[in-house]
């Protein structure tokens, strides 16, 4: 009888001390293997390294360009640009196996008159002229001029090659050298503090809010404009039209309101000009250094 009891003690002991093991090596498991295994490292798709990119070269003169933009197309053994990138920036370009920029793309994808047909052979010969040279260890940068994200005809190289993990490099729009021309403030008028940026569709259908209002004027001329926003804003409204922004020797502004712009452009050649329209344009802070301030600021309020 006590040898029986002996050896069913021993093997309730060999049980037990299995168990334990057994849980030992799966504790092990759990935080020396599983990690390597399932982390995120290990299950993500590694994105490649960055060999394409949208540069924006600025607006206005060649000193609007950021340094991050020079650095990246000094970089570059293939660009994609306009005829007149060359001639703003000699030298720039040495080198560079250089291909013209289109925008035949843009137009036959996003303008209803667009030949689509046309536009996608466009996409297969620069996709072809792309993945070869990144198959071949080369940078390639598509040179754009303003913000591309604005109204930018290049933006569907972002979607064409996602594959390819490009980036873009922001650049000052042609919105920021003129609002510095202005000298003003766009979201800090009376009535609003909002500010849509236009192209020239919808208009009617915005200007119905009065908020504050910026057209990139490639699709109207400012008669056009005028008419749509007269409906909807005071005819004392101040506007202003600044055209060549960003050129120290060109710029050019005009000041007036919905009365009396059209009056005011008469004559005038406008080139790549946008045109604002809000009462932060005549809007003041009202400070004087020479006076102790008194009072409470005006509480600002939405409306008409």
């Amino acid at each position: 009888m006590k040898k029986k009891e002996s050896s069913r003690c021993v093997g309730f002991m060999g049980r037990e001390t299995l168990k334990k093991i057994k849980i030992i090596l799966a504790i092990w498991f759990l935080f020396s293997v599983m990690p390597a295994v399932y982390s995120p490292v290990a299950v993500a798709q590694e994105k490649p390294e960055t060999q394409l990119y949208l540069v924006s070269l600025g607006t206005g003169d060649p000193d609007n360009i950021t340094l991050r933009a020079l650095n990246t197309i000094q970089k570059s053994s293939v660009i994609f640009c306009m005829d007149r990138v060359a001639v703003q920036f000699p030298g720039l370009l040495d080198g560079k196996e250089i291909h013209r920029g289109t925008l035949s793309v843009h137009k036959a994808f996003m303008r209803s008159d667009g030949d689509r047909r046309e536009g996608l052979e466009e996409v297969k010969e620069i996709s072809r002229i792309i993945r070869k040279s990144v198959g071949e260890g080369k940078t390639v940068s598509i040179l754009d001029y303003g913000d591309p994200t604005i109204y930018g005809p290049n933006m569907w190289f972002m979607e064409v090659f996602e594959d390819l993990n490009p980036e873009i490099v922001p650049g000052v729009s042609s919105f920021n050298v003129a609002n510095a021309a202005l000298k003003k403030g766009v979201t800090w008028g009376e009535k609003t503090r909002s500010v849509i940026l236009n192209n020239g569709t919808d208009v009617e259908q915005l200007a119905a809010a009065r908020a504050a209002m910026v057209f990139f004027t490639m699709r109207e001329d400012v008669p056009g404009i005028v008419g749509k926003l007269k409906g909807h804003y005071p005819s004392e409204t101040p506007v202003a039209v600044v055209s060549n922004a960003g050129f120290r020797d060109k710029e050019r502004i005009i000041q007036g309101t919905l009365a009396t712009i059209e009056e005011k452009i008469k004559g005038e050649k406008l080139s790549l000009y946008l045109f604002y329209v809000g009462d932060f344009l005549t809007k003041r802070y009202g400070i004087d250094a020479e006076k102790e301030p008194s009072g409470r600021l005006k509480e600002f309020k939405c409306g008409k």
